[in-house]
């Protein structure tokens, strides 16, 4: 039995500003890839972009604690990887977020 069961805690509403609060920051979005148990993002260096990321990561943190995410720099820009365990926990993560993937 998995100990972060795959639910998100967000209202219908809040779910909706969540996915457009990600999809803002599509348009500094220069790849994206599957990784191991999830998604893999890079973002092009933008002022104020890691600082952004860092929130929606912690905010994403709180309603899905079966997520992992790691932010990092890396020399394209900013790195972002989404991961959560087993094949339910990495479709979860590829079918959330493949609105923001290309």
């Amino acid at each position: 039995m998995q100990d972060n069961p795959l639910v998100c805690t967000l209202t219908a509403a809040d779910y909706r500003d969540r996915e457009s609060a990600w999809l803002k920051l599509g348009k500094y979005l220069i790849a994206s890839a599957p990784t191991p148990g999830g998604l893999s993002f890079t973002f092009g260096p933008a002022l104020g972009l890691q600082d952004s990321l860092a929130e929606l990561v912690r905010l994403e943190a709180e309603c899905c604690a079966w997520m992992t995410f790691t932010v990092g720099a890396s020399p394209e820009g900013i790195q972002l990887t989404i991961t959560s365990d087993g094949e339910d926990g990495e479709r979860g993560v590829r079918e959330a977020f493949a609105p923001l993937a290309r």
